[in-house]
């Protein structure tokens, strides 16, 4: 799956699971222990799925945070920043 994809999908539980509604269809005319229960069953692959996405959402994310990306923005791009400013600074005289 692509990262928009799970992060949809996360968000789609999410919204599940904050659900009132779906909560008072559960526990229509069921003891507090017996619905929590039944509450519990039915969260259960839901907050199954979303630790799943999550972890392979990091893992994505993890994967974008390599060595090489770290080396282009930390000295690569700092190094093109100084160069175009000195540039900057000789045209117009400013030195």
């Amino acid at each position: 799956m692509k990262l928009s994809q799970i992060e949809k999908r996360i968000l789609e539980i999410k919204n599940i699971l904050a659900d009132k509604d779906r909560e008072k269809k559960i526990a229509s005319g069921l003891a507090m222990p017996v619905f929590e229960g039944r509450l519990k069953n039915a969260n259960r692959p839901l907050l199954e799925e979303k630790d799943r996405l999550e972890t392979e959402r990091q893992f994505i994310l993890d994967r974008r945070d390599s060595l090489l990306w770290r080396v282009v923005w930390n000295i690569l791009v700092p190094i093109l920043v100084s160069i175009c400013t000195v540039y900057a600074l000789n045209q117009f005289g400013l030195n």
